[in-house]
């Protein structure tokens, strides 16, 4: 039953709401509201309207386009409207874009508390629906900086987050270097700076070319026997480009080239066209001619009969003093010779393994290096140390082969997978004899060495 009684005040509320429609609309369309609202007493009849009712009944958008808003407003205490008005409700009945457009936003803006706006508005919501880009197209960024405060700014910005979607390349197209670090204290900088990561980038070859650092450190670390070894070092290379040259026209009419390198793979530039120096530069890591390899043999061999002279002296001289016996080392005989042999093999092998060189090869730069380049290893030393003697078999035919060979390898190279390549520091000595060249950047010809 409650259902039913429901149901019929129900129904008529709604024939009510049709009957007051179509009576008000044709009175609303026939009556000049202007002149209607001059003759009445607004506030009073507000007062005592339900205002909310009448906005359920009435075609507010139809009203707001015949009404003079205007004199509206400026009769009607709006203070006590709003307060009997449920605004949600207008809202959700009226067209905001069809009021804006008869709204002058600017007087608004005059009347209206922006701040206290802002404190009931969700800024992030209102991002959302608004197109960043069109408004920064509207503002005037730098009237905006001259308001913001950039420190509070990023203190709550991620500049890392920032730096992930800002192209570093034209914002520094934008900004002045110089007067950027006029403002930053550069001690600090550096602190914060990984300095190995930096010069991991830095081309050292084209800074020591543009500045006069490499004269400088060259100057500092030499002397007359540097500059003298510089220059023998050169001419030997100079020897031996002869010496390889001659029997390789002869056997194979080849042109004159540099050595190749061990595996391959570097560029050919033509030796003609470089100077001793430059020249010097380029065959660094690349396998060196008989004639350096010969005299660094020769200097080793001497090492080799010195300390073992003065060995054999100090062994003799203990002899006689402990058993005090007139004790001399030739007369000894075979053992003196094993003696001598393997000081020979733990000299040789040990350096080679020690270092890939022994003084010898040390002072005329050159490095014993496996066929592709890789460094030696203890077993690799030994095995060439031990088929050393085979190339002086049948009147020093191993070691010819190197004369002849465009690797120069030797009998001995061949049984260890070995081979020798020149290893010093060509480049101080190009600077020290003043060949670089600032125009390229670089100094001359360091591009294609593998110092191996």
């Amino acid at each position: 039953m409650a259902e039913e009684h429901q149901e019929r005040e129900g129904g008529a509320g709604r024939m009510f709401g049709r009957l007051v429609g179509s009576v008000v609309s044709p009175v609303i369309d026939n009556i000049d509201l202007d002149e209607m609202i001059d003759q009445v007493d607004v506030g009073e009849v507000v007062s005592r309207i339900d205002i909310n009712d009448v906005i359920e009944r009435v075609d507010i958008n139809d009203v707001v386009d015949r009404v003079d808003v205007e004199r509206l407003i400026s009769r009607v205490d709006l203070d006590q409207v709003l307060s009997g008005v449920d605004l949600d409700r207008v809202l959700g009945r009226v067209d905001p874009d069809a009021l804006l457009d008869r709204v002058d936003p600017d007087s608004l803006l005059d009347r209206v508390d922006p701040d206290r706006l802002l404190d009931r508005v969700d800024p992030d919501a209102l991002l959302d629906r608004v197109d960043p880009n069109r408004l920064l197209d509207r503002v005037d960024p730098d009237r905006l900086l001259d308001r913001v405060d950039p420190d509070r700014l990023l203190d709550r910005v991620d500049p890392n987050r920032l730096l992930d979607r800002v192209d570093p390349d034209r914002l520094l197209d934008r900004v002045d270097p110089d007067r950027l670090l006029d403002r930053v204290d550069p001690d600090r900088l550096m602190d914060r700076v990984d300095a190995n990561r930096l010069l991991e980038r830095v081309d050292v070859n084209q800074l020591v070319a543009r500045t006069e650092l490499g004269e400088i450190i060259a100057r500092s670390t030499t002397g007359v026997f540097t500059q003298l070894l510089d220059v023998a070092r050169t001419q030997i290379i100079i020897t031996d480009q002869v010496a390889q040259g001659v029997p390789a026209r002869v056997l194979r009419g080849a042109r004159r080239e540099l050595p190749p390198v061990p595996g391959g793979g570097a560029e050919e530039p033509d030796p003609a066209k470089l100077s001793p120096t430059e020249r010097a530069v380029k065959v660094q890591g690349r396998f060196a001619g008989s004639v350096s390899r010969f005299l660094a043999f020769m200097v080793d061999q001497f090492v080799i009969g010195v300390v073992f002279a003065v060995g054999a002296m100090l062994v003799q001289a203990a002899v006689r003093v402990v058993f005090r016996s007139s004790f001399e080392v030739d007369d000894v005989g075979a053992p003196v010779v094993v003696a001598f042999v393997l000081w020979s093999f733990i000299y040789t092998a040990g350096s080679l393994a020690a270092t890939g060189s022994t003084i010898g090869k040390g002072i005329l730069g050159l490095m014993v290096v496996r066929s592709d380049g890789s460094k030696l290893n203890g077993r690799r030393a030994a095995l060439r140390t031990l088929m050393f003697p085979l190339s002086f078999v049948v009147f020093g035919l191993g070691l010819l082969m190197g004369l002849v060979r465009r690797d120069r390898r030797e009998l001995h190279d061949l049984f260890a997978d070995t081979g020798v390549v020149y290893a010093w520091d060509a480049d101080t000595a190009l600077l020290r004899a003043g060949d670089a060249t600032p125009e390229s950047g670089q100094v001359a010809g360091t591009e294609a060495v593998d110092t191996a």
